[in-house]
């Protein structure tokens, strides 16, 4: 991609004839760009924005998912959820907000910048989880969930937007895996962090798994503050860059997606991000991706606690799948950027390990060895699949503000799947579980469906450009015109 863009430079001090003399140097294409400067502007953007947005997500999770180990701490039966399904209520009720919220929160990152969305979206959630732990009946505990999905709704596709603003796309899956297998981290570091809280003695009204909702929180808080301090709004203003640094780092996102520096929302960038058939299939297999992962991520205690294993033990086993998990997916992701291709690693091993996974689960009721290693293979599978349509679907989007919009909603419509999941894995189903490992089973197949239609059509897509079928969408276009149509461009390439 050649395409020229006009850069905007800011500065009371700068003369007009030192600008033009600044502009002339920079490069006017990807190839002009030297490769050194960008493993430098690399480097540094890991350190302090990966690092960064890692963090948040890591507390994120586990303040998500942490219910599923407070309740075999004893807070089902403290506030009375063992009748009439409260338990799966409470945990519907976080989706809800968090599906409604998504969208807005995202565009709102957007206008804002992650530099102080993201911590702010993590204090909320942080503040939210810590007043969790003073819930005294299922109507508190429902009113807690309910707005921790309002808080939380913006975190996943914030950070995935975050990404896209600082790295190219090869280099974006990798990223994406990092801060997303903290998902699979998030399970493992739980489980432990669970059991070290629910041993401090009791103090005032706080005991138990009270504790674990109580210092969670008060981690997630303190993550926020010091993620305040090494977050950047974007490139240009990224103060740990040098100033060329800044220039190129926001010149290479710029000259990749051929989108001007500025936008304001447009009716175009919901349908440029929506309605195409990339987000629609890569959707689909989020969604059936994000149904697995999560009921794996609130339901594993209660399924290993079902095989026989007592309380501690149930809480130090869940560690070894999560552990697997994430291995998986860093590995997964680093290969993805490496090779530059994405559907093969969903339809070709995150599928097929769900798949297994949830079969054994049906198939061997009454085996403990086999459903215990079935987990590893549905935890690897699900924990992998996820984020990596995700970042599938970030790096094949190209403006920022459709880029934001887009993620959004392919998260929303993926957070549906995990809302459902809350609904899978119901009490009178023990201890087999048959019905929610089937819904599971099917899911795990819809994944195939959904990285297999995606594969398909970029890779069709590509090959009409390269033909020079889609040459006439230009065609009578204004050069704002033109920017504006982001991953439309007939210059623009997929990546299957």
């Amino acid at each position: 991609m050649t395409e020229k863009v006009i850069v905007e430079h800011k500065g009371d001090e700068t003369s007009s004839s030192s600008i033009e003399d600044s502009l002339r140097e920079l490069p006017t294409s990807l190839d002009e760009i030297d490769p050194k400067i960008e493993a430098s502007i690399r480097r540094k953007c890991d350190k302090r924005i990966l690092t960064s947005v890692t963090l948040l997500y890591l507390f994120a999770f586990i303040d998500r998912t942490n219910i599923g180990n407070a309740k075999i701490l004893g807070m089902q039966e403290d506030l009375d959820l063992e009748r009439d399904n409260r338990m799966s209520i409470c945990l519907t009720a976080f989706f809800i907000t968090y599906i409604l919220f998504e969208v807005p929160g995202n565009i709102l990152v957007k206008k804002l910048g992650p530099k102080i969305a993201l911590p702010a979206i993590s204090f909320a959630f942080g503040l939210v989880t810590m007043c969790i732990g003073f819930c005294y009946n299922f109507g508190g505990l429902f009113a807690g969930r309910f707005f921790l999905g309002i808080a939380e709704a913006a975190i996943m596709p914030g950070i995935s937007y975050t990404l896209g603003t600082f790295y190219r796309r090869h280099e974006l899956i990798t990223r994406v895996g990092i801060y997303a297998s903290c998902a699979s981290l998030a399970g493992a570091f739980g489980g432990l962090l669970a059991i070290g809280f629910s041993y401090i003695p009791p103090w005032g009204i706080m005991h138990t798994w009270r504790n674990i909702f109580f210092f969670e929180g008060i981690l997630t808080m303190i993550a926020a503050v010091i993620a305040y301090f090494m977050l950047a709004k974007n490139p240009e203003t990224a103060s740990f860059l040098t100033e060329e640094e800044r220039r190129i780092g926001q010149l290479r996102i710029q000259l990749e997606s051929m989108t001007r520096k500025h936008e304001d929302l447009k009716m175009a960038h919901f349908k440029n991000g929506i309605l195409n058939w990339n987000t629609i299939f890569l959707s689909l297999g989020l969604f059936s991706s994000l149904l697995c992962m999560n009921s794996i991520a609130v339901f594993m205690p209660s399924l290993l606690s079902e095989m026989g294993w007592g309380t501690v033990e149930t809480q130090l086993l869940t560690v070894p799948p999560y552990a697997l998990g994430c291995i998986i997916c860093i590995s997964s992701s680093i290969l993805s950027d490496r090779f530059k291709t994405r559907g093969i690693f969903l339809y070709g091993m995150a599928a097929p390990f769900m798949t297994i996974g949830f079969a054994v689960l049906i198939a061997l009721p009454d085996h403990m060895g086999p459903r215990y290693m079935a987990i590893f293979f549905a935890t690897a599978g699900a924990f992998t699949g996820s984020p990596m349509f995700v970042g599938w679907l970030v790096d094949n989007t190209a403006g920022p503000m459709t880029r934001a919009i887009a993620s959004a909603f392919s998260i929303s419509a993926g957070s549906i799947g995990a809302l459902i999941s809350t609904w899978t894995y119901l009490p009178e189903q023990a201890p087999d579980y048959l019905a929610g490992n089937i819904i599971n089973l099917v899911c795990a197949i819809l994944v195939f469906v959904g990285a297999g239609l995606g594969t398909f059509y970029m890779n069709w897509e590509n090959v009409q450009r390269e033909k020079g079928n889609r040459d006439h969408i230009i065609d009578g276009l204004t050069q704002e015109q033109i920017e504006d149509l982001g991953h439309k461009h007939p210059s623009f390439r997929f990546t299957p």
